[in-house]
């Protein structure tokens, strides 16, 4: 059995919304895009089923309410300094909503030992 640790880590969570594009492309995929070639140690995009955003409008999945607006999170988790210098790195005039960083503890899985000669 694999043992796990834990350690101090930050969870940087991006609200977006669904249909919001950055040249052409979807916002999410984008944000994942950099997240990875920046190197963060995980990225994950989550699809909300309602929400509203700055603008105050309530969007759901409910069938007469059919909405491309609907709230995407993109949660990533590294170290501190790293989730603080990719938050950075990201464009100004990008269309999120809301960023939040909170400080985790991330189970790890410790290398498994290499058996003696």
């Amino acid at each position: 059995m694999t043992s796990r640790r834990l350690v101090p880590a930050c969870r940087l969570t991006l609200t977006v919304l669904s249909g919001t594009l950055w040249r052409r492309k979807p916002l999410y995929s984008e944000i994942v895009r950099r997240a990875h070639h920046y190197g963060l140690g995980g990225a994950g995009v989550f699809q909300g089923i309602e929400g509203f955003g700055s603008d105050g409008v309530i969007n759901t999945t409910r069938l007469l309410s059919m909405s491309d607006r609907l709230p995407l999170l993109i949660v990533a988790t590294d170290e501190e300094p790293k989730i603080y210098g990719f938050l950075d790195e990201l464009d100004p005039a990008m269309d999120i909503e809301s960023a939040a960083i909170d400080h985790v503890r991330l189970a790890v899985r410790d290398s498994p030992k290499e058996p003696g000669p």
